[in-house]
């Protein structure tokens, strides 16, 4: 692995390529990018993407713990932090809305690295089975009835039938008109765009071309 030049693994911008066995297609949300990992400290927590942590995300840390349980190891799980479904409300419940107490927000899970190599600067499972593996966590997690019963301490039950993590769902695209469509329904419903992602690509802390954005329509007359 290359030495790590970032927390977390960038996206460059779609150029109009199309991978031979076509791009994995997830929604991109619009909020702050967030990892769950363990400090210095050994405790769990929600960090942004420049290593600050993201408060009143308690719900969130203990669902991501769960997932973690279940693999037996340190994890390292990558995602989107979604306040109220807007950028805004993300912003301020970040900057300054989380001191008034309370938690808030849903994290959009999309990638997952155990510990030890996300140390190490990345891994080479590829991006298709480390999704798969992810939802395989949240899955098994999801499952397992003593889970579910088990309350956050302190927490009086507060969880109980809130949704605070979510794992990212994929499509496939095999042609630019796959890209457009994908991107198309996005955009109509008021969503910033979608992350096309090589699913043979293993995961790197810096910014590379195998995950690639496309936020704007302008893109696709570079396609053509």
């Amino acid at each position: 692995m290359t030495a790590p030049t970032e927390l977390c693994q960038l996206a460059s911008t779609w150029a109009g390529s199309i991978l031979p066995g076509g791009w994995m297609a997830e929604e991109k949300r619009d909020g702050w990018r967030a990892l769950y990992m363990r400090g210095l400290d050994g405790k769990p927590r929600l960090y942004t993407r420049n290593g600050h942590p993201i408060e009143g995300t308690g719900h969130i840390v203990h669902r991501l713990g769960l997932l973690e349980r279940v693999a037996g190891q340190p994890l390292v799980i990558d995602g989107e932090f979604q306040v109220d479904g807007t950028l805004d409300a993300t912003k301020h419940w970040c900057e300054r809305g989380w001191r008034h107490g309370g938690e808030a927000g849903l994290l959009y899970a999309f990638d997952v690295v155990p510990m030890v190599n996300w140390v190490r600067g990345g891994w080479e499972w590829p991006q298709e089975r480390r999704k798969a593996w992810l939802q395989s966590l949240a899955a098994q997690v999801e499952a397992d009835a003593s889970l579910q019963w088990e309350w956050r301490p302190g927490s009086r039950g507060a969880d109980e039938g809130r949704e605070a993590v979510k794992v990212l769902p994929h499509g496939w695209a095999f042609g630019v008109h796959d890209v457009r469509d994908a991107a198309c329904r996005v955009w109509g419903s008021g969503g910033e765009g979608i992350m096309l992602k090589d699913p043979a690509a293993p995961y790197l802390r810096n910014r590379n071309g195998a995950w690639q954005k496309v936020k704007r329509v302008e893109q696709f007359r570079r396609a053509a």
